[in-house]
């Protein structure tokens, strides 16, 4: 390496072996090897003095579990091509790149205006056209889980840096790997997860590179009961923390995760909360009446089980155990093999709605559970999210819990498929959503 004094002239500077699982304390054990390897590809293309990189290992191996494939050649799932629909892994090989930020997630203010890095790396000397055609998009989703486009703004002329949606000339050539003109983009006014996507196109309009990064949208804790308009409509909103529960009975074991950003339960059972009515609400003022929550499935990984032992030695050696979930920071990665559970919902007594939750899945959709990571070289629960349930809350329901006073609601796993239940809050998972029940006023 290029350190130490020594400088590089028109020497070849090849990275001979990366795993992205180094630099984590004792190493990672399975996890989401995605999101860090997408933020490796970018820090290598940005960079012109290096030539090539070799990464290990193609497929897991008996003691590393980063490979692109499981050890038997079953597929992994990085949930990339949801995030930007048509990325894959070819996108972060092609000979034709472009990068942005440093980190994939950044955390911003609501309205903030962001400018954000572009970098253009053309690993050939047979480009597809002298000049690309550079495309942005933004998508977000909202507290309520809801997805939009975001309208574009910035330059559309291509002197300066476009915003969401703009169209902006690109020169290129052989072997090209310089900045180009940054993005101007605009946040949206209320808390979201924000992907920006970019990709360049030849002049046959043929994508030839695709890229994205992503913002938590955020100013401290959403209030626990506040009114949204939107399209000229009311939303009563009232959200409780995943961790506020007043009851919980499962049948193997209960934890939370981050302080309760996340709360986990293994086996059957119950979370029971409670949530005050607001006086000045009225039923007859409601129009519909909804509960949403991020959950998901909840498999009791090796590490979480009682009395796991730490590990003892270089695990990178192959010492300690050969279960790819007891590293302390493992939790693993998306793949064919499901993990399913379901969850019903009752609220003042009432079953509202049942789910099957196909999963308990980690890969690049957990963006805001990798954005909680401390950066302290240890993993937690890294990449993990849910699924978004919705359940009508019919008109007698609502009278009984405005009589009452108070909105008790349980969530629940019974003995029939007993896969735990996992509940995300507002900064973990995928949605910026803590559970929340919705009133659309009349």
């Amino acid at each position: 390496n290029y350190i130490g004094g020594r400088t590089q002239d028109g020497d070849p500077l090849l990275n001979s072996e990366c795993g992205n699982v180094w630099g984590y304390k004792g190493s990672t054990g399975d996890v989401d090897w995605s999101w860090d390897y997408h933020i490796m590809m970018n820090a290598f293309r940005r960079h012109p003095q290096i030539c090539g990189w070799l990464y290990t290992e193609h497929h897991d191996v008996i003691n590393e579990w980063n490979g692109y494939w499981r050890y038997d050649r079953s597929q992994k799932f990085t949930g990339m091509e949801e995030l930007m629909p048509g990325m894959s892994l070819r996108d972060l090989h092609a000979d034709c790149y472009i990068a942005m930020n440093e980190e994939l997630c950044q955390e911003v203010k609501p309205g903030q205006q962001v400018q954000v890095p572009l970098y253009v790396s053309i690993l050939t000397d047979r480009i597809p056209s002298q000049e690309l055609t550079l495309r942005t998009s933004m998508r977000a989703w909202d507290s309520l889980g809801r997805v939009r486009n975001l309208a574009a703004r910035g330059s559309r002329d291509g002197s300066r840096g476009g915003g969401a949606g703009a169209a902006v000339r690109v020169a290129c050539s052989p072997w090209m790997c310089k900045a180009i003109e940054p993005l101007e983009v605009t946040m949206p006014q209320e808390p979201a997860a924000v992907v920006l996507s970019v990709q360049l196109e030849d002049r046959s309009g043929a994508v030839v590179a695709r890229n994205f990064t992503t913002f938590a949208v955020r100013d401290g804790q959403q209030p626990r009961d506040e009114t949204i308009t939107q399209r000229q409509r009311k939303t009563r909103v009232l959200r409780v923390a995943p961790k506020d529960f007043k009851k919980a009975e499962w049948s193997v074991k209960q934890w939370n995760v981050f302080d309760g950003l996340k709360v986990n339960s293994a086996g059957a059972g119950y979370f029971e909360y409670q949530i005050a009515w607001p006086s000045d609400l009225k039923v007859e003022d409601i129009a519909a009446a909804s509960f949403l929550a991020e959950v998901s499935a909840k498999q009791l990984f090796g590490k979480d089980r009682q009395g796991a032992a730490q590990q003892d030695g270089d695990f990178m050696r192959g010492k300690g155990t050969h279960d790819p979930s007891s590293n302390p920071n493992a939790y693993p990665m998306t793949d064919e093999k499901t993990y399913p559970s379901a969850v019903r919902v009752r609220i003042a007594g009432q079953i509202v709605g049942t789910f099957e939750l196909p999963d308990d899945p980690a890969d690049h959709r957990g963006i805001l559970s990798w954005h909680a990571q401390k950066r302290d070289d240890t993993l937690t629960e890294a990449g993990s999210y849910g699924y978004l349930i919705s359940a009508e809350i019919p008109a007698q329901v609502l009278q009984e819990a405005a009589k009452a006073g108070t909105i008790t609601l349980r969530l629940e796993a019974d003995e029939a498929l007993a896969g735990g239940l996992a509940i995300y809050g507002e900064q973990f998972g995928r949605y910026p959503m803590d559970p929340t029940v919705a009133f659309v006023l009349k």
